[in-house]
């Protein structure tokens, strides 16, 4: 029996781990910059010369999809359901994205259509489609990712698993940097979540503030909102260096830059981090944000993926 955990392109899982991880697969969004359409980046060197190109400069118009449920069957007929007997699909949070509803309207027909791709391939065992809202985005739901595939690894059955992914995305945590809060503003009202107010998303334009929000279990946070970049970065990488030193569910911080990587990794309080992390066996993996990801977050954006033990701690 082979299993495989599928998550969408907004989890931000960089393509060497994709590579290093054969059972951990990401399936596209669809995005739209200044009026061209396309399928969300996930290799490195294209995330790479988008940066480098910036399409998203001088206010152009974005927007990033979810993947129709229709191009989610044709995902899945094609990359999953003739190489692995389970899938656990692991949607960006139902809060930021239509990932997780487009799914369960399709879950039905995807096993009912495998099974005749399967019958076609010799294959007489059953395909089974577990679906979850990892709660999660970017960073964190990367997180969940290489939990689950953990312990898939370790040969454990698919549903104990997702039943223990369930458990374990509740102590997962996403925090991330807006570098620009109006357009931030922009895409959550696109969804529906209207935690940042006019006035905030102006005055934080007019002051440059950069705020530090957090998600967990589909509950965005504000933590902090009349900050700086300079002054989030700070907060935001101290933050992680606590919870290494009170300890991790899961000894693996994910992060993720909206740029290319030598900018995040010129950032002395990343160097810190990287620093601790050494120190403490814990692996920090580092990557572009997608460009899904950046059109919502906005260039210049940090994201950090963590399962802190101690849940009560916050950036200072």
């Amino acid at each position: 029996m082979k299993s495989v955990v599928i998550v969408d392109s907004m989890s931000n899982i960089p393509a060497h781990v994709l590579k290093t991880r054969s059972n951990v697969r990401a399936i596209p969004l669809n995005t739209q910059i200044a009026g061209e359409t396309g399928l969300d980046l996930i290799e490195t060197e294209q995330l790479r010369q988008f940066y480098i190109e910036n399409p998203l400069k001088d206010g152009a118009k974005a927007n990033a999809t979810s993947p129709t449920p229709e191009q989610m069957l044709v995902f899945l007929l094609n990359e999953v359901i003739p190489h692995y007997d389970y899938a656990i699909f692991q949607s960006t949070s139902a809060l930021l994205s239509d990932v997780f509803m487009h799914l369960k309207e399709c879950a039905v027909t995807i096993e009912k259509e495998a099974l005749v791709v399967r019958k076609m391939a010799g294959i007489t065992e059953p395909f089974r489609l577990l679906v979850s809202n990892s709660g999660n985005s970017s960073s964190g739901q990367t997180i969940l990712a290489l939990y689950t595939d953990a312990l898939l690894a370790k040969g454990i059955a698919p549903e104990i698993v997702s039943e223990s992914a369930e458990r374990f995305k509740k102590v997962v945590k996403t925090y991330s940097i807006i570098k620009d809060i109006m357009q931030t503003r922009t895409r959550m009202r696109m969804v529906g979540q209207k935690t940042i107010s006019m006035a905030s998303a102006v005055s934080g334009q007019l002051q440059k503030n950069t705020p530090l929000v957090s998600l967990c279990n589909d509950e965005f946070k504000i933590n902090h909102l009349k900050i700086n970049y300079q002054q989030a970065i700070k907060s935001l990488f101290e933050y992680a260096e606590r919870c290494i030193e009170h300890g991790l569910h899961l000894p693996i911080i994910h992060v993720s830059y909206a740029g290319r990587l030598r900018e995040l990794h010129a950032i002395k309080e990343f160097q810190s981090l990287q620093n601790k992390a050494k120190k403490y066996g814990v692996t920090i993996i580092s990557g572009m944000m997608s460009v899904s990801a950046c059109i919502n977050y906005s260039i210049g954006s940090v994201s950090l993926g963590i399962a802190p033990k101690d849940e009560s701690m916050e950036p200072a």
